[in-house]
């Protein structure tokens, strides 16, 4: 009786113990993240003294961060409403960028990977877009062709933003910045 009682526990233990630690590292951990309006960043993931959490999550080779004086990575997952972002929704991205030496904005799925977009194009940099007169972003993300600066979305499912900063003043002072230096993200409409 003893020895299924601490066979029992032992499976228990070691069942709970891996469950915790996939759990631990399967997202990108809340320590050290910095949240600017609907933006989301992780300034110290590219330091050397990263916290062993967000190296146990890069150490899956999903992310590969960029070096603290290289730039920053903001990861948005909700609109500027709070509502999580769909692809059966277009969406408005508008407004102000960093001072930065460069940006590229994309989508990914829901996870961070790579889909395959319907005309290859998964994203915009800096040089690419098409600006207005007061300088000022305006990019159109939807899963259907739009006119402007179109940003193709999946056809289905929750996505996300990501907005890299490359050699950028704001990766040193993430908590410092505010919501209007970052671009807004507005819902338009549904399908």
């Amino acid at each position: 009786m003893r020895i299924l009682d601490l066979a029992y526990i032992l499976g228990l233990g070691a069942g709970l113990g891996l469950a915790s630690a996939h759990w631990a590292v399967s997202a990108r951990p809340a320590i050290g993240k910095v949240e600017v309006g609907s933006w989301a960043a992780w300034p110290g993931s590219g330091n050397r003294d990263i916290d062993p959490y967000m190296r146990a999550f890069l150490s899956r080779g999903v992310h590969l961060p960029l070096g603290a004086g290289e730039g920053l990575e903001l990861i948005a997952q909700r609109s500027d409403g709070g509502e999580p972002l769909d692809a059966r929704c277009r969406y408005r991205i508008s407004g102000a960028t960093p001072p930065t030496r460069g940006w590229t904005l994309g989508a990914t799925d829901a996870s961070g990977a790579s889909f395959s977009p319907v005309l290859a194009r998964a994203g915009f940099s800096d040089a690419e877009l098409v600006r207005g007169e007061d300088g000022a972003i305006s990019i159109v993300a939807a899963a259907s062709p739009q006119a402007g600066n179109w940003l193709p979305l999946p056809l289905h499912g929750r996505f996300q933003l990501r907005l890299r900063l490359y050699d950028t003043p704001i990766s040193s002072q993430t908590g410092e910045t505010q919501a209007a230096n970052l671009p807004r993200i507005t819902r338009v409409d549904c399908r």
